[in-house]
């Protein structure tokens, strides 16, 4: 009997090992490191427990992550949408079993791409632009510090810090960029890593901070944006 159960409770266990994504230490760390997931993590002696515990820790993460940054959202609807397109990476220590839960956030939120007839959602509100042409000797520094930024998580602390200091003049979602106006963009694809950081010069024109050759923000197709005019 016992050699019964013992053999139903591997079998339990070799199940779920092949129905998960069986990951080093190495891999789960980089699904944590990765700004584009929303991960929940459980580690403990049931297997069954572990994935319902992370479970439950991701869709936690989930619904602070949708009202932090998409308040307009329909969070339950958002939550439905785990179910169908989280992922799993388990690994065993002992008699320890860890599970990581992740899911791509634009699954749950899709980013929209970048066009002048839609309205870009993102973190920041509309701001009605004040145009005034700063010093390009005052934006040097601040647009070093752009040209660093890869994530689009990153945008708002940077955005909240130039406020505080005083910097920002106007800023906003695309469909409301400035026409001859010198604006700074952070150009961002569906995964939330930002493509390219963009200067738009008075002439319509763009120089790519970055590379600092010419560039164009039409050459970042389902990419969003967001805009910065600084004093």
């Amino acid at each position: 009997m016992k050699k019964t159960i013992l053999i139903c409770t591997g079998l339990v266990t070799a199940t779920f090992c092949l129905a998960q994504g069986v990951g080093s230490p190495n891999d789960i760390n980089a699904v944590k490191r990765d700004t584009s997931y929303i991960y929940g993590e459980s580690t403990m002696k049931d297997v069954v427990e572990a994935q319902s515990g992370a479970k439950a820790i991701l869709e936690l993460k989930v619904s602070d992550w949708v009202r932090r940054n998409y308040p307009n959202e329909q969070l339950d609807t958002c939550l439905q949408k785990i179910n169908g397109n989280y992922e799993t990476l388990s690994s065993q220590r002992g008699n320890y079993y860890r599970v990581l839960l992740y899911v791509k956030k634009h699954d749950i939120v899709p980013e929209p791409i970048l066009n002048e007839d839609v309205a870009l959602e993102n973190i920041l509100d509309d701001f009605v632009p004040v145009v005034e042409e700063p010093e390009d000797s005052a934006l040097l520094a601040i647009e070093g510090q752009m040209a660093s930024i890869l994530t689009f998580d990153e945008i708002e602390p940077f955005v909240v810090g130039l406020k505080k200091d005083g910097r920002i003049h106007a800023y906003g979602k695309y469909a409301s960029l400035p026409v001859d106006a010198v604006c700074q963009l952070f150009v961002y694809d569906r995964d939330g890593i930002i493509v390219a950081v963009l200067r738009q010069k008075e002439d319509g024109t763009y120089l790519n901070l970055r590379t600092k050759e010419r560039d164009n923000v039409r050459n970042y197709k389902n990419c969003g944006a967001i805009w910065l005019q600084l004093k």
